[in-house]
């Protein structure tokens, strides 16, 4: 279909404002379904605006196959936008609510005809083209208005919050309906939520943004396990955030207390000092709980059966914890202990390292070593920056 490049855009709302979208620069690869994800305010939809002709930027460029778009309305521009209300108009019935952007571009009647017939077909709406609107559920008005917007046969589909007025079962319902649609016709798609875990469950890769700033282009799966910045550790998912500091070549974060070797190395190469405040991260699932093991002991506060886990707040050496245990696993009571199994450090708000290798016992000698000589660290990154990655720090001895 087309590829979809938004070079340094700038969007400022008033003279002397602050940006509603800062030196924004990503790109969209052909057939592929990027979601925009991050809070109120933060750009999304400004952006969904540029990329649409609905609003003109201060600055950069919006650039489909390597050409720019900036001079087109949004009329002849080659996109289509579904809106959050998907407004349709009351006093058309389906079909020529469909049939109406086709009309205006004067196609010929016979291909008006065709067109539509087979965009109610794409969405599962074969028999609805003479309902009208308000004779339809929430689900059928969001596939019309997606109907609507692929009958034009854009290169670029944009898609301002479509599922958000839907309730929630069929909110789930229609992500699925809309990535097999999008998938058999594969059009370049660019989609706005504020929901992440819709946009984990739908896109090819996320673009999230934080006060007109993308912080981080990544697949869902790449965000979720290693996000680049402290705001995106936080934002998507839930994380434990522990404050942390480097002490005599340990790093203590909150309970627990780890060797970090070579810490002049980690300096050097990562742009950025580990001598000062940093901040750990630890997603719940990734705590281990046991009687009498690995880590340090705690006691448990409150359990939440959710189904298929339990939510479990625990307190270790005065820090409050929250881990999310399996159904299937028990949890201690007697001894208790926790541990990570694998932990994130960052520095100055940015990825520092990651520990994949957990931890071990008590009692470790203080050098770090395992018994075969302490960790290393791997290469370096060049500079503490979203997409650069992070230093893997290897196994973490804990210390008492």
């Amino acid at each position: 279909m087309a590829r979809l490049e938004l070079d340094h855009l700038v969007k400022r709302y008033g003279r002397g404002g602050e940006p509603a979208v800062q030196d924004l620069s990503l790109e969209v690869n052909d057939g592929e379904f990027v979601c925009l994800l991050g809070p109120s305010g933060c750009g999304k939809t400004t952006t969904l605006r540029l990329i649409g002709g609905f609003l003109k930027p201060d600055a950069g460029d919006v650039r489909i196959d390597g050409t720019s778009i900036l001079k087109e309305p949004p009329e002849r521009r080659p996109t289509a936008m579904v809106f959050q209300r998907y407004a349709l108009w009351p006093h058309m019935t389906v079909w020529d609510n469909i049939a109406f952007g086709l009309q205006v571009r004067r196609r010929p009647r016979d291909e008006i005809a065709r067109r539509v017939e087979a965009a109610l077909e794409l969405v599962g709406l074969p028999a609805m083209g003479r309902r009208y609107p308000a004779q339809l559920s929430g689900g059928q008005q969001q596939r019309v208005a997606l109907a609507r917007a692929l009958v034009l046969e854009p290169r670029i589909l944009l898609l301002d919050e479509p599922l958000s007025n839907l309730d929630a079962q069929l909110r789930v319902h229609m992500r699925t309906e809309l990535t097999a649609i999008q998938r058999r016709v594969g059009i370049t798609t660019v989609f706005v939520t504020h929901d992440q875990e819709e946009a984990m469950s739908i896109a090819d890769r996320i673009a999230v943004m934080n006060a007109g700033v993308l912080e981080q282009m990544d697949s869902p799966e790449e965000i979720y396990a290693q996000p680049a910045t402290l705001f995106v550790a936080t934002f998507i998912g839930t994380m434990n955030r522990l404050d942390a500091h480097v002490d005599a070549g340990w790093v203590r974060a909150g309970p627990f207390v780890a060797a970090l070797p070579d810490i002049g190395r980690l300096n050097a190469g990562s742009g950025a000092s580990v001598d000062g405040a940093l901040v750990a991260g630890v997603r719940p699932e990734d705590l281990v709980l046991e009687t009498a093991g690995q880590g340090v002991p705690a006691r448990i506060d409150s359990v939440v059966d959710l189904g298929h886990y339990r939510r479990v707040t625990l307190t270790a050496e005065g820090t409050s914890l929250l881990a999310f245990v399996p159904r299937s696993e028990p949890i201690p009571t007697d001894r208790l202990t926790v541990a990570p199994r694998r932990l994130l450090l960052y520095a100055d708000g940015h990825l520092l390292a990651t520990n994949e290798g957990g931890v071990k016992r008590s009692g470790s000698n203080a050098s770090g070593s395992t018994g075969g000589g302490s960790p290393s660290i791997s290469a370096i990154s060049s500079a503490i920056e979203p997409g650069k990655g992070a230093i893997p720090l290897g196994p973490w001895p804990v210390r008492k």
